[in-house]
């Protein structure tokens, strides 16, 4: 299952080549890559965080998306690029859960993840 997941996830991350003023399409679809990637890496520390409490989490499941995210990101954009969009992202999140709860946020997070079919809560 693990290897199945780590495929899905590095076949939706291939970015395109070529610089970020190539063809418009191309750029905006980098972006919004980039973008999914920082999401993946900030929704998993939200999860370990505060779902934990909550909810069973399939720590190597949540570990290998994060790390698996981080290190496509880094590759993308550099080290210090991706650790400050994962800073920015860590804090929007942490914004987000204590506007909406803790309770609220690892359910959607939960049913977002189940209808996906990514199996990092158990329960």
């Amino acid at each position: 299952m693990r290897s199945v997941l780590f495929a899905a996830l590095l076949a939706a991350i291939l970015l395109p080549g070529g610089p970020a003023s190539a063809e418009e399409p191309a750029a905006s679809g980098r972006a919004e890559t980039l973008d999914g990637l920082v999401r993946i890496v900030g929704a998993q520390a939200g999860i370990v965080l505060y779902c934990r409490k909550l909810y069973t989490v399939d720590d190597a499941i949540s570990d290998g998306l994060s790390r698996t995210a981080r290190r496509a990101l880094e590759a993308a954009t550099g080290r210090h690029q991706a650790e400050a969009a994962i800073a920015i992202e860590g804090q929007r999140v942490a914004e987000e859960i204590a506007t909406v709860g803790a309770e609220r946020w690892c359910a959607d997070q939960r049913d977002i993840l189940n209808t996906d079919g990514v199996r990092v809560f158990l329960d």
